[in-house]
Order: structure tokens, then sequence, then C-alpha cells
């Protein structure tokens, strides 16, 4: 009686086991448990300048369309705007400088990235520098001629086309 016991003990664990292991089987083979879908993109230069971005592969290359916009109560120059790979340093080429950003607007800053393609659903860290010149009122009609670099960084996942 007592191997009886044994064996359907072990029987109706086995099979749970086996249940659960096909489940972890599925959930991998989904990529819902893969490191590239629990992280979460994230574009991020201070609190004066919020931004949204999107990476994508274009041709042969990847490209970053980064939309920063202007959370200071006065007007700046963005004389600058510099963004690399974190991991290889390799930047992002074509990003244009001397754009005025009136207080509360945006631009969208567009770049290609210089290394090798990046696979679709992979996640690239990136850092950066946006290099302003501030236009307050109080330097006059004209801006400041003092450069502020604000550092900042984007996790981001390169999109299906």
């Amino acid at each position: 009686m007592k191997g009886q016991a044994v064996v359907e003990y072990l029987t109706t664990y086995g099979w749970a086991i086996l249940g659960l292991l096909i489940v972890i089987a599925v959930l991998f083979s989904s990529g819902i448990l893969s490191p590239n879908y629990l992280i979460s993109e994230e574009c991020s230069f201070g609190t004066s300048f919020r931004c949204d971005s999107a990476f994508f592969n274009e041709g042969q290359s990847s490209k970053m369309l980064v939309n920063i916009f202007n959370g200071f109560p006065y007007k700046v120059k963005v004389v600058k705007f510099e963004l690399w790979s974190s991991d290889t340093r390799e930047p992002f080429k074509g990003f244009e400088g001397n754009i005025d950003l009136s207080s509360g607007s945006s631009n969208t800053f567009s770049g290609l990235f210089s290394g090798q393609q990046v696979q679709e659903g992979h996640v690239k860290r990136f850092i950066g520098n946006i290099t302003y010149v501030s236009c307050a009122p109080e330097n006059g009609p004209d801006c400041s001629s003092i450069e502020h670099v604000v550092t900042g960084r984007v996790v981001a996942k390169i999109i299906p086309q």
C-alpha cells in the first residue's frame, strides 16, 4: 500500500511539474520573458528638456527621431545635439544644431546611427548632450553667448517598419 501511494504521489506531482515546464517554455518562446521585453524605453534630458524617441531601420542603417520639448519659460537656442551608443561609443550623424525653441515648443531631431544596423526588437542604450544658449528676456534682444550642456540618455527599442 505504501508503494502505491508513493507512485501516485510522484505521478501527480510529475504531471504538475511537466505542465509548469511547458508553460514556461511557451512564455520564453513567445518572447514575453526575454530581457528586451522587460526593459522599458526612456528618453530623459532632465525636466527642462522632455523628449520622446523612435528608433527604426531604414535602408541599410538605423535611424532615430528624437523630439525635444522646451520646458524653460523662455526661448532657447539648441546649438548642438549629440547622441552616441553607450557601449560602443558609435555616434549618430545628421543631427542639426542652431535650432530656436520657443517656450513650450518642440523640434524633432533626426540622425542615422553610424554603426551596424540594429536588429528589430533589440534594445540599445544611448547617451547624449544638448548644448544650448539662453534667450531669456534679461539677455536683451539677443541670446546669451554662454553655452550650457545637459546630459541625458535614451533607451530605445528598434521598432519594425
